[in-house]
């Protein structure tokens, strides 16, 4: 082997690894995006899951419109075994007017709830995400 096809060798090495690198590294970076989409999405699930809850245990009339200040207040962990994951899922209910904003006086009397749902956890859901919905009293039955 004279010293050309070392060097053409030791060149095709370099070009192997080099590309190897780079695809290791964008396959990597796909799989980083598609856990945070996936962190993303169970964290949306929650969410809804319990705001649709209150919505049927309202239509139902298991629970009144007073019933969701007491009921749905609360901090707890959520384990996922299938995502090997746990989340912190936070959920605040609180008196508000028709366009939302909270009252000063929840003492008073007020037609209308607003109640936030706050998901947090895993490293890869980056920010935590919130979820809100205004429940009113309403009279059909």
């Amino acid at each position: 082997m004279n010293m050309m096809e070392m060097v053409l060798a030791l060149l095709a090495t370099v070009l192997f690894t080099t590309l190897s690198l780079t695809y290791n590294q964008a396959v990597w970076a796909q799989t980083d995006y598609l856990n945070n989409a996936t962190m993303v999405v169970q964290a949306s699930q929650i969410c809804h899951s319990i705001l649709d809850e209150a919505d049927a245990k309202l239509f139902s009339q298991q629970y009144t419109l007073n019933d969701l200040v007491t009921k749905y207040n609360y901090t707890k962990t959520t384990n996922y075994s299938h995502l090997a994951a746990s989340f912190t899922v936070k959920a605040e209910t609180k008196k508000c007017d028709e366009w939302g904003e909270i009252l000063a006086d929840q003492s008073g009397l007020s037609m209308y709830r607003k109640m936030t749902i706050t998901v947090t956890g895993h490293s890869y859901l980056q920010r935590p995400y919130s979820m809100t919905r205004l429940f009113t009293d309403s009279f059909i039955r």
